[in-house]
């Protein structure tokens, strides 16, 4: 029996033995933010049970091991406060799973304790660390990720200390990362349980006792990296911008061996939960024919960031073709022509410049307190859409400030659509200064595109209204179109020199733009970055981006960004008051460049109009509408028929006309080309606009003419 109870004492002792063996190999944790415990902006961290704070949008999903937080790149921070934070010693190992969605506007922690102060001067392009002033102190330890997506331990000690690896973390994948700070005098960096980068210490580590801990954002204002402008770019909050889960930190120096087992036991097998990115547009595919408010929603974090209710946004469909004209907050409310493939057109606004703001334009605007957009007509027969806005520069100042009223430039913009998926553009300049440009052949990418994936490298064509064309390819740098006022490609005279820009995109459907003669097609040949894109300028302050910067160059594809090709600078106009003017034309075409000449044609050179009826006044074709405006004279009683003959012909073609009658009244209307009825034929469309004691009738018709065509409307009922 004794010797029976010995064996039992003697098991119980080497059980008890392998326990405290096996618990003294197991790492030493001091630190573990594991979320699995999030409610109410507070996250339970695990070893010291202390609930610490969670600030900004924010979100748990599925993570490696339970829950993961998803930080939104804009608000979010986990803060421990000093008080409770805790003192690492000289050797200690920092680790994390990331899934990112995007690279940081610039360094962001991943876990932070540090007390260094930027400059932030906005007076050269050094941005932290580089910049960290003089006389800041330099304590701490800050563990993140740089903004081309390197991965990098930051020490205070003698200086302040920068390792850095030279593998990049990859987007939308987990990835395991670990810092080590080893026998006092190393620094080593794993990436998925290899080490990727090493450094010597020369000096011990100083803790930044009094600051907070930090998870996902700096404890200042940061500039965003790789500015085009300095000056032009302000230093803003951000944070990290995707998950983060199983962040800890240990005090001890972990060997390679066991973060390689971490790695591989707990690398998870299935894909982050992160939301698409693709810009939104509406339903794709074709539509019925008009225009839409609607709420276009991007991905979850993005949209917390904005205040807004249920309509905020514009889509304007169309019968017979994919294309969609999108007016969204993430441009500004600038307004895109979508192709299919998903491939966005875009185009500047209004813009100013001047060397204290750098650009003052639409796109620095990211809340849109200064734009906004609302339909004025929706008919069968066309869509009329108005822009407002007042450019804005990234220091918040405004263009052309009238020194005596205090107004500053606005603009309205109209934008006169019809069912062919053509549209007019005007741009009303209201201002007491000078006529400034407002147009740019800009394209847009998707997170994930880099501009040769959207255009061709022959990613431009050009054309008069001859029908003679030329295109120009990227493929050795910015190609040469004029020298001074002489195009290279085309003659002098106004029918040689080229109104029509096509842009090559890589869909079925051609974006194309139409300007009244007198434009000057240059090519973007400035702020071109080859590293980074070997042929095009590429930008993402715009679109989406919500920092202070008039340009920054993209570092990867990993945000919706942006790139120029060339300007078409559309000749301005004087209007009568403290504005100017212009108007030119866009849309989509799945054929040649060669085919849009009719439809140039019948807009800079329209058929003359001739009016047959009494009782109507004809004002002539307005361009900046594509229209031919008529008025009746009085609204008393029914209408008269209405007979116009449109005198077409080969120089000057018909091609898809719109007729506005003003104050034509509420009466129904039978619509005859050339004596026949074809008001319920497809190729007619009629609408009625509703307006302040009058209502005008719209028709438009998908006729072809090089011969005189003769058109009645008759009220009906």
């Amino acid at each position: 029996m004794v010797k029976k109870a010995k064996i039992i004492l003697s098991s119980v002792f080497v059980l008890f033995l392998m326990v405290i063996l096996l618990k003294a190999q197991q790492p030493r944790v001091v630190a573990w933010w594991s979320f699995d415990q999030v409610r109410e902006g507070k996250t339970l961290e695990v070893v010291g049970k202390v609930e610490d704070s969670i600030h900004g949008h924010y979100r748990v999903v599925k993570g490696v091991k339970g829950q993961a937080l998803v930080f939104d790149g804009y608000t979010t921070c986990v803060m421990r406060s000093p008080e409770k934070a805790l003192r690492l010693n000289s050797d200690f190992t920092l680790s994390a799973w990331v899934a990112l969605g995007a690279y940081p506007w610039n360094w962001a922690p991943i876990v932070a304790q540090e007390n260094t102060v930027s400059l932030n001067s906005n007076l050269d392009d050094r941005s932290w660390p580089e910049d960290i002033m003089v006389n800041s102190p330099r304590n701490g330890f800050y563990f993140g990720i740089s903004p081309q997506g390197y991965l990098g331990l930051h020490l205070g000690g003698r200086g302040w200390i920068v390792c850095q690896s030279k593998v990049k973390i990859p987007l939308r994948q987990w990835t395991h990362v670990a810092a080590v700070v080893r026998n006092k005098n190393k620094i080593e960096l794993y990436i998925n349980g290899q080490k990727v980068e090493e450094m010597k210490l020369d000096s011990s580590f100083r803790i930044a006792e009094k600051e907070p801990i930090r998870l996902g954002m700096n404890r200042q204002k940061i500039e965003p990296s790789h500015p085009v402008r300095p000056f032009a770019t302000l230093a803003c909050w951000y944070s990290l911008d995707g998950l983060l889960d199983e962040v800890k930190i240990y005090q001890e120096a972990l060997p390679g061996e066991t973060l390689e087992k971490m790695f591989q036991e707990e690398k998870p097998s299935e894909e982050p939960d992160l939301s698409p990115r693709i810009m939104p547009s509406g339903p794709e595919g074709p539509g019925q024919f008009g225009a839409s408010y609607t709420h276009l929603s991007y991905y979850p974090e993005w949209d917390n960031l904005w205040p807004v209710a249920s309509d905020p946004d514009v889509v304007v469909q169309f019968d017979d073709s994919p294309v969609r004209v999108v007016f969204w907050r993430g441009t500004r409310y600038s307004p895109v022509w979508v192709m299919d493939k998903m491939h966005w057109m875009a185009d500047q606004s209004i813009e100013n410049f001047n060397m204290q703001d750098g650009c003052i334009e639409h796109m620095l605007d990211p809340h849109c307190r200064f734009s906004q957009v609302r339909i004025i007509e929706n008919t069968a027969a066309r869509v009329v859409v108005h822009w407002r806005y007042c450019p804005t520069s990234a220091n918040g100042h405004h263009s052309q400030v009238d020194p005596i009223t205090g107004w500053e430039d606005w603009v309205d913009e109209y934008y006169y659509i019809y069912p062919d998926q053509v549209g007019i553009r005007k741009v009303i300049l209201h201002t007491k200064g000078r006529p400034l440009g407002p147009e740019e052949v800009i394209v847009l990418c998707h997170p994930g595109q880099r501009p040769e994936d959207v255009v061709d490298l022959k990613a431009l064509t050009l054309a008069n209204l001859k029908g003679q064309s030329h295109t120009y390819d990227w493929s050795q740098g910015p190609p040469r179109v004029r020298e001074g006022d002489r195009y290279l490609h085309f003659g002098n005279k106004p029918e040689e020199k080229p109104v029509i820009v096509m842009v090559n995109m890589k869909s079925e459907y051609k974006p194309f733009q139409v300007f009244e003669t007198g434009n000057r097609v240059t090519i973007f040949g400035i702020e071109h970055r080859q590293s980074k894109s070997p042929h095009f300028p590429w930008w993402n302050h715009w679109p989406v981006a919500q920092i202070p910067s008039d340009g920054r160059y993209c570092q990867a594809p990993d945000r919706a960004s942006h790139f120029s090709l060339a300007w078409g600078r559309p000749p301005s106009h004087k209007g009568e008051g403290d504005y100017y003017w212009w108007a030119w034309m866009y849309g989509a075409t799945s054929q040649p460049v060669e085919t849009i000449v009719p439809l140039a044609r019948s807009w800079l050179m329209p058929p003359t109009l001739k009016l047959l009826s009494t009782g109507y006044v004809s004002q002539g074709y307005d361009r900046t509408q594509r229209c031919y405006v008529i008025t009746r004279k009085s609204e008393k009683a029914v209408p008269a028929e209405l007979e116009i003959k449109l005198e077409a012909n080969a120089e000057s073609p018909l091609y898809h006309p719109a007729l506005v009658v003003k104050g034509w009244g509420d009466f129904d209307v039978s619509v005859k080309v050339d004596g026949q009825d074809v008001t319920s034929a497809p190729i007619c469309r009629v609408g009625f606009v509703r307006r302040v004691n009058q209502t005008d009738l719209v028709v438009w018709l998908k006729i072809e003419k090089n011969n005189p065509v003769s058109i009645s409307c008759t009220p009906k009922g």
